[in-house]
């Protein structure tokens, strides 16, 4: 989860980063057992850790180091070791500014993959493999606050988990001198295809299926998703693919992202006519903060002069050349990869994000529509009744979530469900454990529900980190069940149910209490998508 950087106190920080090594550097769950397992790949002999619940390998380069003359290149596959590579330690992850997950790093050499896979699985077994693209709004996150050891050891699969630049570093576009040469915004999504071919040569020896790979993302990692499902470079890298919580409309255009870092070339002191070549001769504080303050301002100039609201979170943009259409053209027009989708979302998505609103009084919801909504505050009002015992900021937090999360997804499944098997779930355990941050000190007002909110479903699938407490014995239970239906997605008889436009069926997942697992077709009607899908424009910030 992204947070902005308010509310945080930074005379904290030695303990707080003791505390967070101390999470991360346990982040190989169970206990060390004396077998170091071995693997000899094309990428040469890696030896990992083995635990009670499977084999753990952290840390293997899949790329060139993208420092000194290879910043802002084009990821460049590493070549075979030549000694044994040690993959027994999380590697630090890609330079970004300190966020809900993980403190501020300045590291430009990330480009490195954790894999997990059941104890002792014999090369070549062709074991299914779920390859999960992290979130942070592509500004923040790495792959240390993550486990997929559970994951693999639940459902006798390996799961990938790969770093990838972030923010100025992998979503940098600029525009003039050298045009060929210049960054085009797609680093990122370029990162994120070498680390599946790195997949497709490599997992056959660590005993996966390089034939059966889930392309998985949440929040900024499904856009990210999103955008491989219609990349030329990225067909046939994966089969079938999960977008949790993501944006799949609504990209920038190349021009907006060149405005962006324009606007960040500018702030970093870099005026001249050249301006790429000054950026390269940047330290990364430098960069990271001048980047930053481009995306804390509403507007974006373009170079023409004009004026343009900047996107919710640095995106591939369309015009780039890993995506050189948008996705939604792509797939209107039939030019993706075909694969089966599965497509979600948490009942909560924005509570969390809104927590610093608590307790909102009547009054300042009413200020607070007039201000975002002022031409459908009505009909909020009438969709959206604030309830007596409840207080605003859930009704708040409720058309929020509809408005960005919930009916772009639907209107996403039903794009792609003209042409390939789409399933669409709702995440709805509001008992999941709160989001804790790891780095922030981010606000937790006492009384507060955060309820099934973003990230919500992630500690039942992937062993993140930044949560109060372990599951509960209850959750624990639903969270194997949700692992084998992940894993089971896109393979025959998997049980997900096939949403249609004419059958929308979802699939909501909650506590036993809530009615646990059951297929429901009002979803959309209860999220009042009919109502969003005449008012699809997308603000360009989480809060109103």
């Amino acid at each position: 989860m992204h947070h902005p950087d308010t509310g945080f106190v930074r005379t904290l920080r030695p303990a707080l980063t003791a505390a967070l090594v101390a999470t991360l550097t346990s982040g190989i769950s169970g206990t060390a057992l004396a077998h170091s397992p071995e693997v000899s790949a094309p990428a040469g002999v890696i030896s990992g850790l083995s635990q009670e619940n499977g084999d753990t390998f952290l840390g293997i380069p899949y790329a060139v180091p993208p420092v000194g003359p290879l910043r802002w290149q084009s990821a460049i596959p590493a070549p075979a070791a030549s000694h044994p590579i040690s993959a027994i330690t999380q590697h630090e992850g890609c330079a970004a500014l300190i966020s809900g997950d993980a403190f501020e790093t300045h590291n430009e050499n990330c480009l490195y993959l954790n894999v997990y896979r059941p104890r002792m699985s014999a090369p070549h077994a062709r074991l299914p493999v779920v390859v999960f693209i992290h979130g942070g709004a592509n500004q923040a996150g790495t792959p240390a606050i993550y486990d997929g050891a559970a994951f693999a050891q639940t459902t006798h699969s390996i799961v990938v988990i790969p770093a990838y630049r972030l923010g100025i570093f992998g979503f940098l576009a600029i525009s003039g001198e050298q045009k060929s040469r210049n960054p085009d915004g797609d680093l990122a999504a370029g990162d994120i295809v070498a680390a599946l071919r790195w997949v497709h040569t490599n997992i056959g020896a660590f005993g996966g299926n390089p034939e059966n790979v889930t392309l998985a993302g949440e929040s900024a990692g499904a856009a990210n998703v999103c955008d491989l499902l219609t990349a030329p470079a990225s067909s046939g890298l994966f089969s079938q693919a999960i977008m949790e919580s993501g944006f799949c409309p609504a990209r920038p255009s190349l021009a907006v992202m060149q405005a962006a870092g324009a606007g960040a070339a500018k702030e970093a002191g870099c005026t001249g006519p050249y301006p790429f070549a000054c950026l390269r001769s940047k330290p990364v504080k430098t960069l990271l903060e001048s980047w930053n303050t481009v995306w804390t301002r509403p507007l974006l100039r373009l170079e023409n002069g004009q004026e343009v609201p900047r996107p919710l979170f640095p995106m591939t943009p369309s015009g780039s050349s890993l995506q050189p259409v948008s996705p939604e053209v792509a797939i209107r027009s039939g030019a993706w990869h075909h694969v089966p989708v599965l497509v979600g979302f948490n009942r909560d998505e924005l509570r969390s994000f809104l927590a610093g609103y608590y307790p909102l009084s009547p009054e300042t919801y009413a200020t607070i529509l007039d201000r975002a909504y002022p031409e459908i505050k009505k009909d909020l009002t009438a969709l959206y009744p604030l309830k007596n015992d409840a207080s605003p900021v859930y009704t708040l937090a409720a058309i929020r979530t509809d408005q960005l999360f919930i009916c772009p997804a639907l209107r996403a499944a039903s794009a792609l469900s003209s042409s390939t098997t789409v399933s669409v779930y709702e995440f709805a355990d509001r008992t999941a454990p709160p989001f804790h941050s790891l780095a922030m000190k981010l606000p937790a007002p006492e009384g507060f529900d955060r309820g099934a909110s973003h990230t919500a479903e992630l500690p039942y699938l992937f062993g993140y980190k930044s949560v109060i407490g372990p599951l509960s014995a209850e959750q624990t239970e639903l969270s194997r069940k949700m692992m084998a239906m992940w894993q089971a997605f896109g393979q025959p008889d998997s049980g997900w149910s096939r949403w249609t436009q004419e059958n929308p069926v979802v699939t909501v997942i909650a506590d036993n209490r809530s009615g646990g697992i059951q297929n429901r077709n009002d979803i959309a009607g209860l999220h009042h998508c009919d109502f969003w899908a005449n008012h699809p424009q997308l603000p360009n910030t989480l809060f109103p």
